[in-house]
């Protein structure tokens, strides 16, 4: 194994006790698709605070680039039985590994699973030792994997509820412009598919006055061909090399034609009408599956594609009020952007348990920011900040008066909130707050149960009717409305 620097000379992070390791590849021939939905897996656990490897049987300048820019250690192996040696040495930092790759298998899974909890991404349905399974088909459902998940404990998140968009696009909307044509068959193209396109389009759409716009790596062996057809054709043909991210042709072009794999679905959540053709394997339940709900022209392998059927949908999505507005119609909702957050929120459990400690006078200024925080007071009884005058008089008091309990919610070892508690007669009223870079995660809940059961007390908590979220999570937790704004759990009895 090599030594874990990457190429620029980066040391890859390691960050004590907080790291996730993700292991996938991306070459001429695999294609950007698996890292860039990593990427955004990645970029999530970056925002809780923990350090990301990725372990990858190489990496070109453009990959080192996009894993910089995500601020992602990268640890070069020489092949995928490497990654246990690196594993076990930092086993004791290690909370999650990732794996999306076709060429690592159920028993290496395992033997990793030994070392850490396991989340793998698939489309293929083939079988797997995990505690996670994610496969973002459109349409899948748990029979389609069967017996297939050998590990007894194994969960499996399936379907568009959990397709991994990247939240830079959670603003981008097409101006629906049909005049601005996308062609992508992948980051690399190996098969050349964009050329064969562009000449079928080419002659047919002459004098239309069409832009083809085509997002390629600088890896893609396409890079000649499309730029001959810049310069000995009339067809206005855009070539763009390396862009992080697909927003402004998203946004620009009306019609894309493409492969249905990662990125088509960011098409379809973008509102780009979709021509689609098989270029790969793991392609086709996606295609047919989105192409059954209409929500896609599906043209069929690329390897027999026809020519006359190409030129037809094209002239069919061009109409704005034709055949395009009911594909249109078709896709609207199947993706609603929020996959990431799902798939992070089912892992939290298996990467670490919510512990409660007594706060200290060092929590002092982690409790003052939080206070300050959007959102964070607005169902409280005075919804005012405090100033730092008026937080260390009430920090102070804490401290000193036996009535009043606080707790830090501690998850990962990092201060993520604090429950408190106050004494009402013969109730306790409990209260909970959770950092915003921690909300949504499902951490007030744990934390709220592992309080139940440590102390076994008589809780109380005053709601507001408008504050849904805390309603929701102490209902979860068993509290009970008795009216009036207040939920009870006698956990004494």
């Amino acid at each position: 194994m090599a030594d874990p620097t990457n190429e620029t000379g980066g040391q890859v992070n390691r960050k004590k006790t907080n790291m996730i390791v993700i292991i996938c590849d991306a070459t001429k021939e695999i294609g950007y698709g698996h890292l860039k939905r990593c990427l955004v897996l990645a970029a999530s656990y970056r925002k809780l605070g923990f350090a990301v490897n990725f372990l990858m049987r190489g990496a070109s300048p453009a990959v080192e680039t996009l894993l910089k820019t995500h601020d992602a250690g990268l640890v070069v192996i020489s092949t995928h039985n490497d990654c246990l040696a690196y594993l076990l040495e930092q086993k004791e930092d290690i909370r999650l590994v990732i794996i999306d790759h076709y060429e690592i298998n159920a028993d290496l899974e395992k033997e990793i699973s030994n070392l850490s909890p396991v989340l793998v991404i698939d489309d293929l349905c083939r079988s797997h030792w995990c505690d996670l399974l994610v496969d973002q088909t459109h349409g899948r459902t748990p029979r389609y994997y069967g017996k297939k998940l050998y590990k007894p404990t194994a969960e499996a998140l399936l379907g568009s509820p959990y397709t991994i968009i990247d939240p830079v696009y959670k603003d981008v909307k097409t101006s629906g412009d049909r005049k601005n044509i996308l062609l992508t068959f992948g980051a690399t193209d190996p098969q050349g598919v964009v050329l064969k396109v562009l000449d079928i389009l080419k002659e047919t759409m002459w004098g239309e006055e069409v832009i083809f716009h085509v997002p390629l790596s600088s890896m893609s062996p396409c890079l000649d061909g499309v730029k001959q057809r810049q310069e000995n054709t009339g067809t206005d043909i855009r070539l763009y090399l390396d862009l992080p991210d697909l927003c402004s042709l998203y946004k620009r072009c009306g019609i894309a034609v493409g492969a249905p794999g990662t990125s088509l679905l960011e098409r379809i959540y973008c509102g780009l009408i979709n021509i689609i053709m098989i270029v790969s394997s793991n392609q086709r339940d996606v295609g047919q599956n989105i192409a059954q709900q209409g929500a896609a022209i599906h043209l069929g392998e690329i390897q027999t594609l026809d020519p006359a059927r190409l030129v037809k949908a094209m002239s069919q999505v061009s109409d704005p009020s034709g055949y395009g507005a009911c594909v249109l119609k078709k896709a609207v909702g199947m993706v609603d952007g929020k996959g990431p957050v799902r798939i992070v929120k089912r892992t939290i459990p298996l990467i670490s348990d919510c512990e409660l400690r007594p706060v200290t006078k060092a929590d002092m200024d982690v409790l003052y920011k939080w206070q300050h925080e959007k959102g964070a007071r607005d169902y409280f009884r005075n919804t005012e900040p405090p100033t730092k005058e008026e937080h260390q008089r009430w920090f102070d008091n804490v401290l000193s008066n036996g009535d009043v309990t606080l707790y830090i919610i501690e998850w990962c070892t990092m201060a993520v909130g604090y429950i408190r508690l106050n004494p009402l007669g013969k109730k306790t009223e409990v209260s909970v707050l959770i950092s915003s870079d921690f909300r949504n995660l499902g951490l007030a809940k744990r934390a709220l149960l592992n309080l139940i059961k440590r102390k076994e007390l008589f809780y109380c908590a005053y709601i507001r009717p408008e504050n849904r979220a805390s309603i929701g999570l102490f209902t979860a937790a068993g509290f009970q409305y008795t009216g009036q704004g207040e939920y009870i759990y006698n956990a004494a009895l």
